[in-house]
């Protein structure tokens, strides 16, 4: 129990003060233990009430022996089994999701094989395609834990050919590591007709698409998360496809299932896109996140990206995650949002409801110090309504069917 104790403080540590110092000690304490999976298996009871970085230093305490951490959780699951309706809460989905399962599988077969029998249960509860992706993880050489998080919002400023034929485009789309889902794929299309309308005089839209092929790469990349039905009448700045259209929400897919998405847009309004991203700058988010449906904190729940240096010509957006970041705020933070789970997006709106995506993925050659002409072309004819803002498309922490 004192040994516990002494986690919970270093884990605390670890969670508000960013200190790794004290933790490491506690953990070289347990390593020099025989009994590490009982120490495990006591503080992972109950361990929906424990955070994200609560549960990293789990992972962090389970170094090698990530098999212990895999067997208390198959454990704790044949238990609800056995006595109530069985459900995987965000805290063992998050340890499944981020533990070396690969390391497991080789180092403790026997247990990665009951873990996954276990999860066989589950399917009926239409978690079917998690579990599948769980499995396929499995084959990847993954980190044995955790060490950081990065701050900085991924999908900005990717670099793109341009002088591709909407076939090429296509085909690069269908295998290029650099586009994590459908949003970055029509994304892409969009900022080449916009590139070739401003800067070479060439109009060609995403509405040239073929939209069975297009569909066709979004299944075979696996990327079948549906957009939330929120950005249904979303439109794009090259044609009036709309994302219902083109297949991607629940509605324009003709599905029951929910999207695993959440749009959130920011508080303020921005009608300054390229000089916000030049200077410092900071955009509030309203959002709470269904792990924290409970929260009594005073204020919003919520989250800042704010503009950093870099060494283009466009700022990165960096999360704020240190509590003197919303000091005399009306948001709180919580540990649980992640930039790696957001995709951020402009949206141009307009009276009689039209709402227009501009993108903001594939803006490399904005980014770059030495190409000002280019720049210039594209930018001069970009005016934006007084009503458009910075939306955040986030992926939530609790799975769709």
């Amino acid at each position: 129990d004192e040994l516990c104790y002494l986690f919970e403080e270093a884990s605390y540590l670890f969670k508000h003060l960013k200190i790794t110092d004290y933790l490491e000690v506690v953990i070289e304490q347990v390593e020099q233990l025989t009994y590490k999976q009982q120490f495990l298996d006591q503080y992972l009871k109950g361990a929906e009430r424990l955070s994200t970085s609560e549960l990293d230093a789990v992972l962090l305490l389970a170094g090698e022996e990530v098999s212990f951490v895999i067997e208390t959780i198959t454990r704790q699951l044949t238990l609800q089994f056995k006595t109530q309706e069985p459900r995987l809460n965000h805290a063992e989905k998050y340890l499944l999701d981020n533990a070396n399962l690969n390391h497991c599988k080789q180092s403790n077969n026997p247990v990665f094989n009951q873990l996954f029998d276990v999860l066989e249960e589950f399917q009926d509860l239409g978690m079917t395609k998690w579990v599948f992706r769980l499995y396929r993880k499995s084959d990847e050489n993954m980190p044995l834990f955790r060490r950081s998080r990065c701050n900085i919002i991924p999908n900005l400023y990717h670099k793109i050919d341009f002088s591709l034929s909407i076939p090429d485009l296509l085909s690069w789309i269908s295998s290029s590591d650099s586009i994590s889902n459908s949003l970055m794929a029509v994304e892409a299309f969009e900022t080449r007709y916009l590139y070739n309308e401003n800067v070479m005089s060439n109009t060609l839209s995403i509405s040239h698409i073929d939209g069975k092929k297009f569909c066709d790469v979004i299944k075979r990349r696996r990327w079948c998360e549906l957009l939330p039905s929120s950005m249904d009448d979303i439109s794009l700045s090259s044609s009036p496809v709309r994302f219902r259209s083109l297949g991607l929400t629940s509605e324009g897919a003709q599905s029951t299932n929910p999207s695993p998405y959440i749009n959130i847009p920011c508080v303020e309004f921005c009608s300054e896109l390229f000089s916000l991203l030049s200077q410092d700058a900071r955009l509030r988010f309203y959002f709470k996140n269904p792990l924290n449906e409970n929260c009594s904190l005073s204020g919003k729940c919520g989250f800042i990206l704010k503009t950093v240096p870099s060494n283009g010509g466009l700022r990165q957006l960096e999360l704020c995650t240190k509590k003197e970041d919303y000091c005399n705020e009306s948001i709180h933070f919580h540990e649980d949002v992640r930039a790696e789970d957001m995709h951020v997006y402009f949206l141009q709106e307009y009276m009689m409801d039209s709402k227009y995506l501009y993108p903001l993925s594939w803006l490399d050659f904005l980014h770059s110090t030495n190409n000002s002409g280019t720049k210039d072309k594209y930018i001069s004819n970009e005016r934006f309504h007084r009503g458009s803002r910075f939306c955040v498309l986030y992926k939530a922490c609790k799975e769709s069917s």
